[in-house]
């Protein structure tokens, strides 16, 4: 199995697409589980499996808000390119509180990086439509998966 299929940012995942995949998969489950350091607990969770948003949109939306910087900067000199993905990222997908043992950390920036594909689309959108109102202009490459993805969705 590829290397590429199982690492993920949370850590690492095997995907199993049918009852036959099973007895293949086991043996680097296994491997895995017996090398664990056991340092900190393993946790297995099995989930239904999402296509998570992809390097190539995560690419974009930091041209974007690159791009969005460029054009506030001026008027606006805290509209870095990390300080505008955070208000966008604030606007469009909100806040939650974050709870660590018994701590609260109230009121943290969700992260795109738990969107799947299509609500990187769905979040992406609402940014475009944004940058259009504020006469920011954004690029969508053509080779982009953005546009591949809004063009698969329109047809």
């Amino acid at each position: 199995m590829a290397r590429e299929e199982m690492v993920m940012s949370q850590g690492e995942f095997v995907k199993i697409d049918s009852k036959d995949q099973i007895e293949k998969r086991l043996p680097f489950l296994i491997e895995r589980i017996e090398k664990w350091d056991y340092a900190k607990p393993l946790c297995i969770k099995l989930t239904p499996y999402r296509n998570a948003r992809s390097i190539s949109q995560n690419k974009l939306f930091h041209k974007w808000c690159k791009q969005i910087s460029e054009k506030f900067i001026e008027r606006t000199p805290e509209a870095s390119p990390e300080a505008m993905k955070l208000y966008l990222k604030k606007m469009f997908l909100g806040i939650e509180d974050v709870k660590i043992g018994k701590q609260i950390i109230p009121d943290q920036v969700k992260h795109s990086s738990d969107l799947d594909v299509g609500e990187m689309v769905h979040f992406m959108d609402q940014v475009y439509h944004w940058g259009l109102e504020n006469k920011v202009i954004l690029a969508v490459p053509e080779e982009s998966e953005y546009r591949k993805l809004k063009i698969k969705q329109e047809s």
